[in-house]
């Protein structure tokens, strides 16, 4: 209720202030109106006195005088308003001259009828029509009109009325009177009714002055830029915003410039958007690039419109302009925001789906893992159960189950291995070692081991390795071998016949680096186009033909990540009915700078390790050998059932050995000085293989430059150089290998120090 009477009493105090401006509006125009006709009626009066001053003076010689005082006092008060009029006091008292003009008329036209009422019929009628003209003339409000007519009528009533009886006996006297009375009275609505029109002509007239002075004030103050220009683009008319949005000082400066020639950055925004007003008439939010006067450019949005000149009927375009270069930008942020959402949405529905996907495939993967860790340890568990309670009939039987026994370990071995190697990768872990290797005999390596499976099915193996080939290269090439043999081995299990080719060649040869494409080619099932895109997918396993599974389907992912870290990449083409070909490049270094030596001598290790492992069956040769002359080991090793089943190793082997379980204890032995070679067991509780290392490095004298080798479940090339930065001599990974233990502790007994 409160915010109604106070809407009500602003309504009226604006109410109250529109009348007041009116009032004062029609008080300055009337001012102005009847400026003109009151000079116009001074001059005439002027004028009429002057005339009649010659007439009257020559035959009204009775009162001659009289009427000569009263005709030059009529011109000279005339003259002196007339000049009065002119001036800023005669223009705002125009009103009280008007007024005393009449009065100075009236009283001279009174003192001759008093003087000569025989004039009375003449001069009464004279004066009626100078009112009445008057009221039609000076358009001013009817209470100026009404004092005239009494005045006028106080006059002619007192010069009847002191004159003498026989004004009365005057013919048309009485008619002389109600013609005067009419007159007045029709002064009086003549000057009302012209009052009338005036005045509304005064109130359009405000209107339209308030109109104009609204639109004033929009032109003037309004934040966007107005214009008017021809259709060749001359600017017409502009207002200030016009002028600031384009940094100029003042509005002089633009309207000498030419809108399409100065203003538009490209013509052809201006040709398309005159095409659009004359086929539009008008166009609204019209976006274009703008020069500014510094000649940086802005964004502009353009409301425009034809109009028609009244004057000669040509066409002008009229409209605003507005700077939206901030709006621009802030759009173009939001919308590079928005699309980066929308591909950050994108990206999260595809993990998300893919780590969904992964999940269920990782269910599954662990189900398959448990069968398929279970079938070699089933194996390995029932032949040490055969063996554990004499369930063989002979030596040789013995000696089948446990070589069986040893197949199912390595076979287990060879599943662990890919899960710690996934393991890795997807830690971001894994990192390829960098020595000198002959790449012909890692792939003599291969198809050693592919061999025995090939002629199990009668499959041809091909190799064709190109001439420009280099036969050493610096890389990793248990990684290298690594991956080629999963390839062939996947070949193998999936070709029943034919053959299965493996090709080297070098794609290209930049400076140091060499990038080799591999393929293995198979005459196998082939794959269907819908798998192969799972192929290198995690824990996806591909069943051939017959539905069976075989592997744990994480050769391939292997696989893809080797080639990954070897800035390559791989890539399968497959025909069902006709084979499969898996090819991938591996860049790989010319040269490196690790010492010859050492680097010869790292492969040579490595390719001992590599036949041993290959040659399981090779013999280990054990010299016969004394108390006196059996070389002493120390052997360090926190677990109790590794650490009997090592020192058994070793003894069989032909040393002598002792055993202790933690770094302290080492350390204390190692003082004793009686050991050729110890054996340090890496990952121990309280201390350490690393430390316990450093602290017998410390050790002065011969005793502290005893061999040290490793043994750690670890076997890359960065765990071999923490070994070797401690203090060791060498490394032996785990799970141990009697042949290559044997050999690599003879290789440090017969080193000189």
């Amino acid at each position: 209720m409160s915010d109604f009477t106070s809407t009500q009493t602003v309504n009226k105090d604006n109410k109250s202030t529109l009348e007041l401006k009116l009032k004062e509006y029609v008080k300055e125009e009337n001012r102005k109106i009847i400026i003109g006709p009151f000079q116009s009626l001074a001059k005439f009066t002027a004028f009429a006195g002057i005339v009649s001053l010659i007439f009257e003076v020559r035959f009204f010689t009775q009162h001659s005088v009289e009427v000569y005082v009263s005709r030059i006092s009529s011109v000279l008060i005339a003259f002196l308003l007339l000049l009065l009029s002119n001036t800023r006091f005669g223009k705002r008292y125009s009103v009280i001259l008007i007024h005393i003009l009449l009065i100075s008329i009236i009283g001279t036209f009174g003192l001759m009828i008093y003087l000569y009422p025989q004039t009375l019929i003449f001069n009464s009628h004279i004066i009626s029509l100078i009112i009445f003209t008057a009221a039609l003339f000076l358009s001013w409000e009817v209470t100026n009109q009404i004092i005239v007519a009494i005045y006028y009528n106080i006059v002619f009533a007192s010069s009847i009325l002191f004159n003498s009886k026989a004004v009365y006996m005057l013919p048309n006297m009485v008619e002389s009177v109600i013609l005067v009375l009419i007159i007045s009275v029709m002064a009086i609505v003549a000057s009302y009714i012209n009052y009338r029109l005036r005045h509304e002509a005064w109130l359009k007239g405000f209107e339209v002055a308030l109109s104009e002075k609204k639109f004033r004030n929009i032109f003037e103050n309004s934040a966007e830029g107005v214009f008017q220009i021809t259709s060749q683009g001359k600017l017409l008319t502009v207002n200030p915003a016009f002028v600031k949005i384009h940094g100029y000082a003042n509005e002089d400066e633009v309207m000498k410039l030419n809108m399409i020639n100065n203003f538009f950055i490209r013509k052809s925004d201006w040709e398309l958007l005159e095409k659009l007003l004359e086929k539009q008439g008008k166009v609204r939010n019209y976006r274009v690039q703008f020069h500014k006067k510094d000649g940086s450019e802005m964004t502009i949005r353009m409301n425009v419109k034809i109009n028609i000149n009244d004057e000669d009927n040509s066409a002008f375009y009229e409209g605003s302009v507005q700077d939206i270069t901030q709006q621009v930008l802030a759009e173009n942020e939001r919308q590079k925001a928005l699309e980066a959402l929308r591909q950050e949405k994108l990206r999260a529905d595809t993990t998300a789906k893919k780590a969904l996907q992964e999940s269920n495939y990782k269910t599954r993967f662990l189900a398959n893992m448990s069968h398929e860790v279970r079938t070699p340890m089933n194996s390995v568990m029932g032949f040490l159960t055969l063996i554990e309670n004499d369930l063989f009939e002979d030596k040789d039987e013995l000696k089948n189950f446990a070589r069986d026994a040893r197949y199912a370990a390595e076979s287990l071995l060879d599943i662990i291995n890919n899960i710690l190697d996934i393991s890795k990768i997807e830690a971001g872990k894994m990192d390829l070692d960098e020595v000198e290797f002959d790449i012909r005999e890692e792939i003599q390596k291969v198809l050693s081991i592919i061999n025995q499976a090939a002629k199990q099915k009668a499959i041809s193996l091909e190799t064709n390795i190109a001439d420009e080939v280099p036969n050493f290269l610096f890389g990793d090439p248990t990684r290298y071998r690594q991956i080629i043999l999963n390839l062939m081995s996947n070949a193998v299990k999936f070709t029943d016949y034919g053959k299965i080719s493996l090709s080297i060649s070098v794609n290209s040869k930049v400076e140091n680096l060499v990038e080799l494409l591999t393929s293995v080619e198979d005459t196998g099932h082939g794959i269907p186009n819908e798998k192969i895109q799972m192929l290198f997918e995690p824990y996806v396993q591909v069943r051939n033909k017959k539905g069976k599974k075989e592997g744990t389907g994480l050769g391939l992912v292997i696989s893809k990540e080797f080639v990954k870290l070897m800035q390559g990449e791989i890539k399968v083409e497959s025909k069902i009915g006709s084979g499969s070909k898996f090819y991938f490049t591996a860049k790989m270094k010319l040269q490196n700078g690790v010492p010859a030596e050492t680097t010869e001598e790292l492969v040579n290790i490595e390719e001992e390790k590599d036949e041993i492992e290959l040659n399981p069956e090779l013999p280990v040769k054990i010299e016969k050998q004394d108390a006196q002359t059996k070389k002493r080991i120390l052997l360090v090793e926190d677990n109790p059932i590794s650490q009997n089943l090592e020192m058994k190793i070793l003894r069989e082997v032909g040393y002598d050995v002792e055993a202790v379980s933690n770094g302290y204890d080492a350390i204390e032995a190692a003082k004793t000085g009686v050991f050729n070679l110890v054996l340090m067991d890496v990952e121990m509780t309280d201390m350490d293989g690393i430390t316990a290392t450093k602290k017998i490095r410390e050790i002065v004298g011969d005793i502290g430059k005893v061999p040290i080798i490793a043994v750690t479940a670890h076997s890359s090339m960065k765990d071999r150089e923490k070994c070797l930065a401690a203090g060791m001599d060498d490394y032996i990974a785990k799970p141990i290998n009697i042949h290559f233990l044997k050999l690599t502790i003879d290789q440090w007994l017969n080193a000189k120090r």
